[in-house]
């Protein structure tokens, strides 16, 4: 015999629905607890993930367990006041009570190119040169103050043919391999440029370095592992000049 559920029935269903996601992570998470003394801090990983080098040396000032939290690059700041992440690495810091944060370094954008690309050894890469192909792009909407403002709309050109990859290691990869090219924070890049698997050029026009931080909640617990966190990367990846 079928059942049909009243008004009430079916708002009561829709609770449930979203309610019991929400239990099943209460739970495992007091399960974890019980398993160990203090629980993982939780460290956000955006599209920017090329961190290969900061990984082996997460617990070296520590003993606290870090939970690798991978986000969209749409979450990141909701994440970190919603307290759903306690560290992240992020450009914008958002200016609450509770939320500090610490300069990594600022570093430019710079064309991100296959090493037999035909600009490759260009002393500055032109915008037209991301309308001739794939531009793969951590992000398909204009940020403030990045490539969109102070690279393509002085030169009046659109990248046509975008594709969004919110992972800067498999964009990494793609120009590797030929399929495309991309522009990309410096420090994220220098790896596969010292290794070949790409070249790094720099861009046509005056562009301002972009400044990174490592934003975390404002709690001792936190701040004792972000803190010596910020220094590590910081010594990894700010570049000498």
């Amino acid at each position: 015999r079928r059942l049909t559920l009243s008004a009430s029935g079916e708002r009561l269903l829709d609770t449930a629905h979203a309610v019991l996601p929400q239990l099943r992570n209460a739970e495992l998470e007091a399960w974890q607890l019980a398993r160990r003394a203090e629980p993982a801090l939780r460290l956000g990983i955006g599209p920017y993930d090329t961190f290969s080098r900061a990984i082996p040396h997460l617990y070296d000032q520590h003993e606290r367990d870090i939970d690798l939290v991978r986000l969209p690059m749409a979450d990141m700041t909701t994440a970190l006041l919603a307290n759903r992440v306690d560290m992240i690495c992020m450009i914008e810091v958002p200016s609450q009570r509770g939320i500090a944060h610490q300069l990594l370094f600022e570093e430019p954008l710079v064309a991100v190119l296959p090493p037999d690309h035909p600009d490759a050894q260009s002393d500055v890469i032109p915008a037209e040169v991301f309308d001739r192909g794939r531009h793969f792009t951590y992000s398909i909407t204009p940020e403030s103050g990045h490539e969109f403002e102070h690279f393509f709309q002085p030169a009046g050109v659109y990248p046509s043919h975008m594709v969004q990859i919110e992972s800067v290691a498999l964009i990494l990869e793609l120009v590797a391999a030929g399929k495309g090219v991309s522009i990309l924070s410096r420090w994220a890049a220098r790896d596969a440029h010292r290794a070949g698997h790409v070249v790094m050029r720099p861009l046509a026009g005056d562009i301002p370095r972009i400044p990174w931080y490592l934003a975390y909640t404002q709690t001792p617990h936190i701040a004792a592992v972000a803190e010596p966190l910020a220094d590590t990367l910081r010594h990894l990846y700010r570049a000498d000049e």
